[in-house]
């Protein structure tokens, strides 16, 4: 019945339409939202878009990125660019924020191309995706470890979190639904079903709680189409309901014993639902500065189900109002704000965010640093050589999710990590939210120069590897020169040959003591346990 109904409207509202243009989805991480985020620091481009939930709708672009044929009087269609990404790694991984791909060694490649079609209120974008990935072996954490480091590895991080060291043994061949979703306007607002990647939060290389750092997700959407004007400002906002997938691989070393027993704890199979919700502000009165927030609600689905608790993120925001003590759910909350100037070219923007739900108001303001994580980025565009059109764009950005010094009295526990949902705040084996994982911390710091869609540039990067599990393993040895770190320089750029985007990056990466090993010599003195890597990243777009 419900589905007869849902096809009577979807025909009725297909007979009734008018002749509109047909527009997709700009990509989250696409070549052309970031050249649209670059024009508005210029005054070019929307000032309404806050750029803080994407991905973005390409009718409110200032230049059609799609080809548009009318079907008929009731129709049009776009099509999609023809999207072809590789790259090659030479060791072990190193990459984030590439949606389907995955953190492999060897060679892999993500093949997209589909088309959107608009009907009235009714819009369809089907953008599937195919993924090759050669899947070759890499070294991982030292197997020849010993028993008390195992054993401490999984009872900290294995045990609950869902992010495998490898994704099999063999080659992957998959097709996915990729950037797929049939959506209805409902005036300022839009309702739907997406499996599209979901970016919330004001950050670049990093966002605290939603990025395209894992494979999207099939989800229930309601959207604003566009900022909703009122007396005192504009809004925008996003409510999801989503199904999480369990990746479907055992952690390293799954059959360690420790004391007659399997130390590795099964996770449970069931699917997880979640729940979310972002909402952004921008005050009428400040032009350029955005206020927002964020949170997600977690849970195995048996459980949602069984309580008809489909609206988690919504409720107990504090522990103290709780009614659901006997509920396996998880939470991650955060606060962000962007600030741009068209006079200045410059945009600084800041997010605040909490792995753990605070007990009440008392306990948030006595230690808003527990389970609490930071990202900080700043962006500005230089004119270069008084050129028109020509820039020097520099962005730096700093991310914190290493807890604070009170874990001594209050461990609040890995950031993406509960001991509810086991599997951790992950989708297919990886985070959804900040790429470079739990605990872990990066600075970055790009120059480019950059005209229209044109660019060439340099990214200085530091990323130190899960603090707290450098903390967890070694800190009775007192050994502190043992985290591992890696220090990496990329060479990227970008030019554009009438349809066609070409795109090209070389990062070369040192991992310092490399799984956090450091090889002894025959004195007394430490060697290292250093690697060279490498990586080659190609991605060609063809736009019709």
């Amino acid at each position: 019945m419900l589905k007869t109904s849902i096809s009577v409207i979807l025909f009725l509202s297909l007979c009734q339409a008018t002749s509109v243009l047909a527009q997709g989805q700009l990509l989250v991480g696409s070549p052309q939202e970031e050249y649209l985020r670059r024009q508005q620091l210029l005054g070019k481009h929307d000032t309404l878009s806050s750029f803080l939930i994407r991905p973005l709708d390409a009718a409110r672009a200032d230049t059609s990125f799609y080809k548009s044929i009318p079907l008929a009087k009731w129709a049009t269609l776009s099509l999609m660019p023809i999207s072809v990404q590789t790259r090659y790694m030479d060791k072990h991984p190193y990459s984030w924020n590439d949606g389907s791909m995955l953190p492999l060694s060897g060679y892999q490649q993500l093949f997209s191309a589909g088309f959107a079609i608009k009907s009235g209120p009714l819009h369809i974008q089907f953008y599937p995706e195919y993924h090759y990935a050669e899947n070759q072996p890499f070294e991982g954490f030292p197997l020849n470890g010993g028993n008390v480091l195992w054993q401490r590895y999984f009872n900290s991080q294995l045990n609950f979190i869902d992010t495998p060291e490898s994704f099999g043994t063999s080659a992957i061949s998959n097709f996915y639904l990729g950037q797929s979703f049939i959506k209805l306007d409902l005036g300022p607002m839009q309702l739907g079903w997406s499996n599209e990647n979901i970016w919330w939060g004001p950050g670049k290389r990093n966002s605290l709680v939603m990025s395209n750092n894992a494979r999207g997700f099939q989800h229930l959407t309601l959207n604003t189409r566009r900022p909703i004007q009122t007396p005192i400002g504009h809004f925008e906002l996003q409510v999801i309901g989503g199904r999480l997938e369990n990746s479907g691989y055992d952690p390293p070393n799954a059959f360690f014993v420790q004391n007659g027993s399997f130390v590795f704890r099964d996770k449970d199979p069931d699917w997880r639902y979640l729940s979310g919700f972002t909402m952004n502000y921008q005050p009428k009165w400040i032009r350029g500065l955005s206020l927002g927030a964020s949170r997600v609600v977690q849970q195995y689905s048996a459980t949602a189900n069984e309580n008809n608790d489909w609206f988690g993120s919504f409720s107990n925001l504090f522990r103290s109002n709780d009614a659901f003590n006997d509920i396996v759910r998880d939470q991650l909350a955060s606060l962000y704000i962007r600030y741009y100037s068209t006079k200045t070219n410059t945009e600084f923007y800041f997010e605040f965010a909490r792995n753990d739900a605070a007990f009440d108001f008392r306990d948030f303001f006595l230690e808003p640093n527990h389970s609490a994580g930071y990202l900080f980025g700043f962006t500005k565009l230089f004119p270069f050589q008084k050129k028109k059109n020509q820039f020097i764009e520099a962005n730096a950005e700093w991310t914190i999710l290493e807890q604070s010094t009170s874990r001594m009295f209050r461990n609040a526990s890995t950031f993406y990590i509960h001991n509810q949902v086991r599997q951790g705040y992950t989708h297919r084996g990886e985070i959804l939210g900040a790429g470079i994982g739990p605990s872990s911390n990066s600075q970055t710091l790009s120059v480019s120069y950059v005209k229209a869609f044109d660019k060439l540039g340099i990214r200085l990067e530091r990323y130190t590897h899960n603090e707290d599990l450098f903390i967890d393993l070694l800190a009775d040895t007192g050994d502190w020169m043992r985290p591992w770190v890696d220090i990496s320089a990329a060479l990227f750029g970008a030019i554009r040959l009438n349809k066609v985007l070409i795109e090209g990056e070389f990062n070369y990466i040192k991992s310092i003591n490399y799984q956090y090993q450091i090889v002894k010599t025959a004195g007394f003195e430490p060697g290292y346990a250093d690697v060279n890597n490498y990586s080659l990243q190609f991605n060609l777009h063809y736009f019709f």
